[in-house]
């Protein structure tokens, strides 16, 4: 591992003197901490060769880039660091920038160039080897590769999935794959992976995942980190299809094109506001505070701690002003999200009441319910755009329900699409029926009775909790809170999912509508 941390270093020190003006010293490449001013430039280092650490840390003043001149009163800051671990040397890189108040020219994302030295002489991995190359899966082996890396918790880029078009069906002739896949690829190294999946291996990665979480005929799908197919939402791992892609329009650019650059930025944006896990590197600042104690102790030993607590109480305020910087950066960007959120839930609770009272005004003009044409699908594969199309605002299928059609078996599929329509009906209905109201109630027992489901509790959530994550979902999705499983609708006795539908929801009385966390079979039990 020493060699690799030597190599590593290297790459780095040989990047970080192409900067300067002035040479490193000869120290340096052996891991020495060091310091270095030129013109504005900054350069300070801190190696621990006994903790196997070394960082960095360079402030330079803006310089000009491509065809932009370089913006006055903006400066950039790049830590770069390295530790030694059991099975390998870890690095972690960060960019940061900041402008005085009169420098208001767009900033423009960049990925170290060091990044790329590092893929290219090193093994630099995230997961997989980082490469310049799309990774184009070949066989069901590749295929068991790609779902592992796409729900490993260590994976830190953005998935970029690319499938091939259908050109009579898009009405031009078009290439093997909508985008580019080796110049994307070149774009995104060290940003995301690009995987190209010819036509033969899509029926196979649909079966692996399901319908809702696959891409075809061309689509792109990107699948971001953290991935868990039970309890994220298939919108948030985004899904671009053929045709969106073709109408692309940004930047004076058109389709393809446009698309690319438009998915490079956003994985720029998406690097930019991830938040880093730096152990067992250290930031510059740590590294100094280090440093600065195993002077003090070395001190303390001699007699002579007056230099070190000197060091230490700069090595302090050091880290202290650039936290400061940091969560005043963060804190401002909350407030302004904070904001926005705040508004974006005022507009949908609008629309909500405005959608009401026009299904109000409808079913008392014609007489009938707006829900009374909805049509009955008969297989489980048009269940999710379904409930979006017909039942947005009333009721929702959580990412676990979604993952559960997967393996659906229940074969009475016309029952489930109904009982999850007078869910979003009879039931919804009698949940928001004003008080003294009871034919909402008689409303729903009766369509119970119609469709010969009985509704229960599904468990007691005492019970609940000693069956781990089985009666609970994360909700809202994509926060850590557990949201328990309250209700079901069950219909058959027997132990057959084939012959027997359950589906398990909760009321969800903020947004006022029935949120579905499973179906359509029994979920098990210590009982079961």
């Amino acid at each position: 591992m020493a060699d690799t941390e030597a190599s590593a270093r290297r790459v780095i020190l040989t990047w970080l003197g192409s900067k300067l003006p002035a040479p490193l010293p000869k120290s340096a490449f052996e891991g020495a901490s060091f310091s270095l001013e030129e013109h504005g430039q900054v350069l300070q280092v801190v190696g621990i060769p006994d903790l196997g650490v070394w960082s960095s840390k360079l402030s330079q003043p803006d310089t000009p880039f491509k065809e932009r001149k370089a913006v006055p009163g903006r400066t950039w800051t790049t830590e770069l660091s390295i530790a030694r671990t059991t099975d390998g040397v870890r690095f972690v890189g960060r960019v940061l920038c900041a402008s005085l108040p009169f420098a208001e020219a767009p900033i423009e994302y960049t990925r170290p160039r060091v990044v790329i030295d590092l893929a290219e002489n090193l093994n630099l991995r995230d997961v997989r080897k980082i490469s310049r190359q799309p990774w184009v899966v070949t066989s069901e082996k590749d295929l068991a590769e790609l779902l592992s890396l796409l729900v490993s918790p260590a994976r830190t880029l953005p998935v970029y999935l690319l499938t091939p078009p259908d050109s009579a069906k898009l009405g031009l002739p078009v290439a093997q794959y909508l985008l580019d896949e080796v110049e994307l690829a070149k774009r995104m190294q060290g940003l995301g992976v690009v995987v190209a999946m010819p036509k033969h291996l899509n029926p196979l990665w649909t079966a692996k995942v399901g319908r809702i979480w696959s891409a075809f005929m061309g689509a792109v799908r990107t699948y971001r980190p953290g991935l868990n197919f039970d309890q994220d939402s298939p919108t948030s791992h985004p899904l671009a299809l053929a045709d969106k892609v073709m109408a692309f329009d940004r930047n004076g650019l058109r389709a393809e094109a446009a698309f690319s650059d438009f998915l490079v930025e956003r994985a720029f944006q998406e690097a930019a506001s991830r938040s880093l896990e730096w152990a067992p590197c250290l930031s510059y600042a740590d590294a100094l505070r280090r440093e600065s104690e195993q002077a003090g102790a070395r001190a303390d030993k001699a007699g002579s701690s007056i230099e070190s607590l000197r060091k230490q109480v700069e090595a302090q305020t050091k880290r202290a002003d650039e936290w400061e910087g940091i969560a005043g950066s963060f804190d401002t960007d909350v407030n302004s999200l904070s904001r926005e959120l705040e508004g974006e839930k005022e507009d949908n609770s609008k629309l909500r009441r405005y959608i009401e009272t026009l299904r109000a005004q409808l079913q008392g003009k014609t007489g009938k319910s707006p829900d009374s044409a909805i049509p009955i699908p008969s297989a489980y594969e048009e269940l999710s755009p379904w409930v979006d199309r017909y039942l947005a605002g009333r009721l929702a299928l959580h990412p676990r329900a979604l993952r559960g059609l997967k393996d659906a078996a229940y074969k009475d599929v016309g029952l489930c699409y109904r009982a999850l329509l007078c869910l979003a009906m009879e039931y919804r209905d009698m949940r928001l029926r004003s008080e003294g109201d009871d034919s909402p109630r008689l409303a729903w027992e009766k369509k119970l009775q119609e469709l010969e489901l009985k509704y229960d509790g599904s468990i007691t959530k005492e019970r609940a909790g000693q069956e781990g994550d089985t009666y609970f979902v994360k909700y809202p999705v994509g926060s850590e809170r557990n949201q328990f499983l309250q209700f079901h609708l069950r219909k058959g006795k027997v132990k057959d999912d084939e012959l027997c539908l359950a589906i398990y929801f909760f009321w969800d009385e903020e947004k006022q509508r029935v949120v579905v966390g499973w179906l359509p079979s029994h979920l098990e039990n210590r009982l079961t």
